[in-house]
């Protein structure tokens, strides 16, 4: 078909993941088989959200699929059909009310899915520790870091390759990222309310006179050299965490915890989505779904 063809061009000028795009060309070769198969039809505009209910029925009663799956259908196929929308090769869009539906945890899925995000607790307490640092320059430092990961879902690839000109303070701090993910550029945003540790190692940063310092463009530098690389800011994560013993702390973990509180907070998952620069929806969708401790302290609040 025409439309899956430019569909796919589309993507591609998008600079989508090639993972991605090629889930979703299984994904729609999927749809579209069992569409003609099952209604004979092979207009697209024709498809109606009850057809796509029967199509998700399908897969779950019939090709045995988990939810997790089903959900990343249900997200290749809104992207597809809001492309046919925007494009004007069909007016209704048959996704606008199927939700991704929250996959059922157990206690053991619940347990391991705790670990992809910090509890508010864990963070103050982890956050409580580096604020114990002696060292003026990396107690500064590492603070800063930890809160545009926190705060504002770096990942450590970005946070590691800032530079000083990429941090514009204006009340809010505007952020660039030149190149994140897939080489994509974005521009995030520090609350005032977050931005006080970063202001302060600005201008700390920017008093330090020593030519290894001066000649550096990057934001964030070691004792050692101009740059503070992503192996330094593992390094002193796990430094901090034996401090306060806690298990498995890493950099993603913080950019977890961004888009948790998010969702705690009650953003939308469409917001979380654009907030965290995720590609697919369908990757947002883990943020929404309870973990097992929070069941377990819904019915305890009962």
């Amino acid at each position: 078909m025409k439309q899956i063809d430019q569909f796919f061009k589309w993507l591609q000028y998008e600079g989508r993941d090639e993972k991605t795009v090629k889930a979703y060309r299984t994904i729609l070769g999927q749809f579209i088989e069992w569409y003609i198969g099952t209604t004979g039809q092979v207009n697209l505009s024709d498809v109606k959200p009850v057809t796509v209910k029967e199509f998700i029925s399908y897969m779950k009663h019939i090709k045995n699929r988990k939810q997790a799956t089903v959900n990343k259908s249900i997200a290749a196929l809104k992207t597809f059909f809001a492309y046919l929308v925007d494009e004007g090769i069909t007016k209704d869009n048959p996704m606008t009310r199927i939700k991704i539906q929250k996959v059922q945890i157990n206690e053991t899925v619940g347990e391991s899915s705790v670990a992809k995000w910090l509890t508010k607790t864990e963070q103050e307490r982890f956050v409580g520790y580096v604020e114990m640092e002696n060292n003026n320059f990396k107690r500064l430092r590492n603070i800063a870091i930890i809160n545009l990961m926190l705060y504002c879902g770096l990942r450590v690839s970005e946070v590691e390759d800032l530079k000083i000109e990429d941090i514009k303070v204006n009340g809010n701090i505007i952020i660039t990222i030149r190149e994140g993910k897939q080489g994509k550029y974005a521009a995030v945003t520090l609350l005032n309310k977050h931005s006080k540790h970063l202001r302060q190692w600005l201008t700390y940063r920017q008093s330090i006179g020593y030519e290894k310092y001066t000649t550096s463009s990057y934001l964030f530098i070691s004792e050692r050299s101009g740059k503070f690389g992503a192996r330094g800011i593992q390094v002193m994560l796990k430094k901090y965490a034996e401090m306060a013993n806690m298990k498995d702390i890493t950099p993603h973990r913080f950019r977890h915890s961004f888009c948790k509180n998010l969702a705690n907070g009650g953003a939308k998952i469409e917001q979380i989505r654009k907030l965290a620069r995720h590609e697919s929806i369908a990757t947002t969708a883990i943020y929404i779904d309870p973990s097992y401790s929070e069941q377990l302290q819904a019915l305890n609040n009962m």
